[in-house]
């Protein structure tokens, strides 16, 4: 879509949810109140079809229990050229919507302050404003365990009273965990793994919490799966901008540095979806610590000539580090490498030079990623 088309699309879905959140209340509220919401369980990693009934009010209302963290993915089934929308929300309360009686555009900021507590969290739709793109008929969306509530609205006000869903879960940790677009909600994630997420147009914005064992250059990767103009940043426990992160890209793919001491970190991504050509785009997100260089003064390497007992040993480390020893600076070829049990390493070594020479070294705490390297000369 164009920017234009998309800017239409969002005031028409943003109509679109009024409706389905205010179901009712523009006839009947005692229709209203007595609409029935069924309750749906899923199970982890098996998938329902249901075939549902639109009600009086145009509308169908779901509670969808999440067994677990995991990935929950809704889809219309074989729409055809009906206009419907499926929307899934975070909470669901018609009562604060009981005094609006008519809807069109400047109900709107009627609904700001109700939109204000609920949040659209993913949305499914067939629409001819949207050409019935196929493409827009499911979504997944990375979910904590608890409860939620799908609403369809039949948009079209035709005879078909009918429609068709499948609702599938998948339990896992390494998804984001909507709604998080705040830092008091941010997403916890773990260093060097990497988390699935999305953006779509009522979510441009995910934060998630970071903590950072020891200080060194907290490293930030993103992989967009379609382009959009993607921002990064980096905010520190009280919630302040980072000052110094250095963001490189590669067509799609973002790399965020900056230093940090040890602590409590908040990463920020943001998307601006309305200058895509996409209403969803899909990212993964990793971070890792990588640790300043060894101090040459904890090492020292032992080349005697004529032998082949050379050493290199290092000291002040963490237990459980792994130290290496290349012959380059580009680590392309590995000369020893050993995890340490105790504050010291000692790593033997066959290849040196009895004329002398540089050897490159690093380090890799547990949990950390491999240290800037050393070079050494001997």
């Amino acid at each position: 879509m164009k920017k234009n088309q998309l800017n239409f699309f969002k005031v028409m879905l943003a109509l679109v949810l009024a409706f389905a959140l205010a179901f009712g209340t523009s006839t009947n509220k005692t229709e209203a109140a007595t609409t029935k919401v069924d309750t749906i369980t899923l199970t982890k990693d098996k998938s329902k079809t249901l075939d549902r009934k639109f009600g009086k009010d145009q509308t169908d209302v779901m509670k969808v229990t999440i067994p677990s963290d995991g990935l929950f993915t809704m889809k219309l089934n074989n729409p055809k050229e009906r206009e419907i929308a499926l929307v899934l929300l975070n909470d669901f309360d018609t009562s604060k919507l009981e005094d609006i009686e008519n809807f069109d555009v400047s109900a709107l900021e009627k609904l700001e302050s109700t939109f204000n507590d609920v949040e659209l969290l993913g949305y499914a739709l067939n629409s001819g404003l949207t050409w019935y793109d196929p493409t827009m008929h499911s979504i997944s969306v990375g979910l904590k365990k608890g409860t939620y509530y799908l609403v369809a609205y039949k948009l079209d006000f035709g005879k078909n009273k009918n429609y068709s869903t499948k609702l599938s879960f998948k339990a896992g940790s390494n998804y984001e965990k909507e709604s998080n677009n705040t830092t008091s909600k941010a997403t916890p994630i773990s260093l060097n793994k990497s988390y699935n997420a999305s953006f779509n147009l009522f979510d441009t914005d995910d934060y998630y919490k970071v903590n950072v064992p020891q200080a060194g250059f907290l490293k930030v990767y993103a992989d967009q799966k379609r382009s959009t103009k993607f921002r990064m940043k980096v905010l520190d426990d009280k919630k302040k901008t980072v000052k110094g992160l250095k963001v490189t890209k590669v067509k799609r793919k973002y790399t965020g540095s900056v230093y940090v001491p040890k602590g409590t970190y908040y990463v920020k991504v943001s998307a601006d979806m309305m200058d895509s050509m996409y209403d969803r785009v899909s990212y993964t997100l990793k971070t890792s610590v990588k640790t300043t260089k060894l101090k040459k003064s904890d090492v020292k390497v032992i080349n005697k000539k004529g032998t082949k007992n050379d050493k290199v040993i290092v000291s002040n480390l963490t237990a459980g580090s792994t130290v290496k020893v290349y012959a380059d600076a580009s680590k392309k070829k590995l000369l020893a490498s050993s995890v340490n049990t105790t504050k010291k390493a000692t790593l033997s070594l066959k290849t040196l030079s009895s004329k002398g020479g540089k050897v490159y070294i690093t380090v890799k705490k547990p949990s950390i990623s491999e240290s800037i390297v050393l070079k050494v000369n001997y």
